[in-house]
């Protein structure tokens, strides 16, 4: 499933999915991940099992170990550190790196003293991203506001504790025929093959963050990751492909959001808030703290250029 991306922006809005490519099966995805190595490897294998009569098994691959910005001196700027006990991780803010290091703050993780590995799957739903509510209008002074609209079927979004696609949310017999703010396309078999934001909604469709946020935890700590698939020096002109291909293989992060039942009308799901959301299956193995991207989305960026601003929020 394709997480969507958070266009956090004066107006923003939550656009493409993180990967445009075609949908993979498990095994050709394996295969695609791994080295030459372990292709060549996977080949005799297969070779001396065909020889005597068996079959050639596909060795899963492991996740990706992940390697972010580390910085050479340690944590510089330390404003809190936040205990994952359950997952065996310690969530960091601290002077950001990205940008040369004029990002201002920035998340960072790190292994819990005691554990040597841990390894997550795409979808799981990280930590929260800011405390705030659903407002008609983007914030005016911009930066962390995240907009909600949804342009694919294959979109993911949390619903009662779960992770959907848009379609398989919207599916025949499902219980719920609309998302508040959108149209949908549907074939004769009532399968959603399409999904674009209703123009003339007049809805909430922004997430503001508080001004006050409180004391950072689990719940609102996701606002301090950085894009860092963007230099200071800017970028957007270089294309969404090249923006897309520098995000997947630098941020972890990615927000979806999560939807709510409407009390008033039950088979509608409306926006409630982002969450801070694993892109892709990873494992971490990193006793020192490294920091922790986020996709802010090429719209995002293209937006501050058009406005003359460079940077990050």
């Amino acid at each position: 499933r394709d997480l969507s991306e958070g266009d956090l922006s004066e107006g923003g809005e939550v656009g493409a999915s993180v990967c445009d490519q075609e949908v993979l099966s498990v095994s050709e995805r394996e295969l695609l991940s791994m080295s030459d190595d372990e292709l060549l490897a996977l080949a005799d294998r297969g070779e001396e099992a065909l020889a005597d009569g068996g079959e050639a098994q596909l060795v899963q691959a492991a996740p990706p170990v992940y390697d972010g910005p580390t910085p050479a001196k340690g944590l510089q700027g330390l404003v809190c550190s936040v205990e994952l006990p359950e997952v065996g991780l310690v969530l960091e803010v601290a002077d950001s790196l990205a940008g040369g290091g004029g990002a201002g703050r920035g998340l960072f993780v790190r292994l819990a003293e005691g554990v040597d590995s841990v390894t997550l799957p795409a979808g799981v739903a990280f930590c929260g991203y800011a405390a705030g509510r659903m407002e008609l209008a983007a914030d005016s002074e911009g930066g962390k506001t995240v907009g909600f609209a949804l342009r694919s079927a294959d979109t993911s979004v949390f619903f009662e504790q779960q992770l959907w696609s848009v379609a398989d949310l919207l599916a025949p017999g499902s219980g719920v025929r609309h998302i508040a703010g959108h149209e949908v396309e549907r074939d004769a078999g009532g399968r959603v093959q399409a999904i674009s934001p209703d123009p003339d909604w007049g809805g909430a469709r922004y997430f503001v963050p508080s001004r006050e946020q409180g004391d950072l935890s689990i719940m609102n700590i996701g606002q301090m990751s950085n894009d860092l698939a963007m230099s200071l020096a800017g970028g957007a002109g270089a294309g969404d492909s090249q923006y897309s291909a520098e995000s997947r293989s630098r941020n972890v992060l990615v927000l979806v959001q999560r939807l709510e039942r409407d009390p008033d009308r039950p088979s509608v799901a409306r926006p409630s808030r982002p969450v801070s959301t694993l892109a892709a299956d990873v494992t971490f193995r990193n006793s020192a703290p490294m920091e922790l991207g986020c996709e802010y989305g090429e719209r995002y960026w293209s937006r501050r250029a058009e406005a003359g601003e460079d940077g990050f929020s």
